[in-house]
């Protein structure tokens, strides 16, 4: 007699499906492998360092696949990625500017009391004087002012009035007396009466004849002022009893922070048809996650004026989030062409994005051009192994993925703020890069896709999801209906069999 063996399907078929979705997975995620990015791009190392960085380029960041960067790598020549972490770019230097400013001798009476490093300037009676061109303040007490005693310089002033920009630093141009440390004092006021401190610097000349041996001068010869703004202000330098002559002071303006130079991508739009004939709301599907600063919107035509909303969202089935409102233009204006600015959008990481035109306008004649603007962004590394060296970024279903990057501090012996940016800058080969499916157009040029009114991807995968575990579910029930029916049937067969 033929023993049957019941297979039990639907088993084997949840097997099989967790297999499969295993597979997949394991497949779309492995950061391990060069070969799983987007983008490989060839890495020119700085001679003898082992602590290094790179600037990521546009053409890796507009692949990355996770807001946070995580779908970036950095292999040696062995394909293991080495220890990295990632930083800003350093802001560009603000320019300086060197103003040199006559000292005002402030004159007091050799028999004042002092004491030691300041002078007593509080209550006296203060003058402005012309002395054979030459101006001079002077200063009188109950006492001596309507006698001229002996007098000696107490201090000098500066006109710094005029100074349109905040002053990082000054230096004073003075005789020090030999072997005596001397302590300056500065302060600030704009009516000559109250003073505000400032700053204070001790300085010290050694004498040469008796240690011919010592440096000239000891000190902070620069005294730092903070960027602050003396602009209608004077300038008040005192240094007690002590000997000094003061000639002026050079003091270093300093403009605002240049702000860091943004790295930029070009839309690739698509006709104005694909934009369902609305010419006042082009919605453009993101094939990135990377935060974007701004965005630049330039309309077609001359003198074209129209007030714009952007908004953002990550899948169809989200509402449209603001990001910011403005108005775009383009104008000839005294025989020069201008244009509108870019649109600061904060950083937001988004997949689609809305630009809407205000309603009381025509909208768009043609599709606009359009910008990307990223924050830079560069890459800290040690060069462990052996060479060459690959940039790769862009990793299918990295949104979820863990951050491979250290903080600055481990992987820098010391660190100390902004001593990433002294490091050697190692050189990435953009027209080497290898990248999967091939360039889009023009490399850093992003392909702008127009979202449709249809169903979305999303949605799409989310319903055949639905559809199959209906089918699976529909699959096993009959089945295990199938071998219900088997197995009565050879439970009602088995008394004939035996008789």
């Amino acid at each position: 007699m033929k023993k049957s063996v019941a297979l039990n399907l639907p088993l084997v078929l949840a097997t099989a499906a967790l297999s499969l979705c295993a597979g997949v997975a394991q497949a779309t995620t492995d950061a391990s492998s060069p070969a799983a990015y987007a983008i490989r791009i060839p890495v020119a190392l700085a001679a003898d360092a082992p602590l290094q960085r790179v600037a990521l380029p546009a053409e890796v960041l507009v692949r990355l696949q996770s807001p946070g960067y995580a779908d970036l790598r950095l292999f040696n020549g062995a394909g293991q990625p080495v220890p990295m972490a990632l930083a800003g770019a350093a802001a560009a230097p603000a320019p300086e500017a060197s103003v040199v400013l006559p000292a005002y001798p402030i004159l007091g009476s050799a028999t004042m009391a002092t004491t030691a490093g300041s002078a007593p300037l509080e209550g006296l009676s203060l003058r402005i004087e012309e002395r054979q061109g030459q101006r001079v303040v002077q200063i009188d007490t109950p006492s001596t002012a309507g006698a001229q005693a002996a007098q000696v310089v107490r201090g000098a002033l500066l006109d710094a009035r005029g100074l349109q920009q905040p002053v990082a630093r000054m230096a004073l141009d003075a005789d020090l007396p030999a072997g005596q440390p001397v302590t300056f004092q500065v302060q600030a006021s704009q009516d000559l009466k109250t003073w505000r401190p400032l700053a204070e610097t001790v300085l010290y000349r050694a004498d040469a004849a008796t240690t011919p041996a010592a440096p000239g001068r000891l000190g902070a010869e620069q005294i730092d002022l903070h960027r602050t703004s003396l602009q209608g202000h004077y300038l008040r330098v005192t240094w007690g009893d002590a000997a000094v002559t003061l000639r002026g002071a050079t003091l270093v303006t300093t403009h605002s922070a240049v702000a860091r130079e943004r790295v930029s991508a070009r839309l690739a739009m698509p006709p104005l048809t694909q934009f369902q004939a609305q010419p006042r709301e082009l919605v453009l599907a993101l094939p990135f996650a990377t935060p974007v600063a701004a965005l630049a919107i330039t309309p077609p035509g001359s003198n074209v004026l129209i007030p714009v909303r952007v908004l953002g969202r990550n899948h169809r089935e989200q509402p449209w989030s603001p990001l910011a409102s403005a108005v775009v233009y383009k104008m000839v204006l005294g025989g020069k062409e201008q244009a509108s600015g870019p649109i600061e959008l904060g950083g937001a990481s988004v997949r689609e994005v809305k630009i809407e035109a205000d309603p009381k306008t025509p909208g768009f004649a043609a599709a606009p051009e359009v910008a990307l603007q990223f924050e830079p962004v560069q890459l800290v590394f040690l060069a462990s192994g052996q060479g060459p060296f690959t940039l790769a970024a862009g990793l299918t279903g990295a949104t979820g993925a863990a951050s491979a990057f250290l903080p600055l501090a481990s992987l820098v012996p010391g660190y100390q703020p902004q001593q990433e940016n002294s490091l050697p800058l190692a050189q990435v080969d953009v027209a080497r890069a290898d990248i999967t499916g091939g360039p889009p157009a023009g490399g850093a040029l992003v392909p702008a896709a127009a979202v449709s009114s249809g169903v979305s991807l999303r949605s799409a995968v989310l319903w055949g999801v639905l559809v199959a575990g209906v089918a699976a579910l529909a699959l096993m029930a009959w089945l295990l209906l199938r071998q219900t029916q088997q197995a009565d049937k050879q439970a009602a067969a088995a008394p004939t069999d035996a008789a």
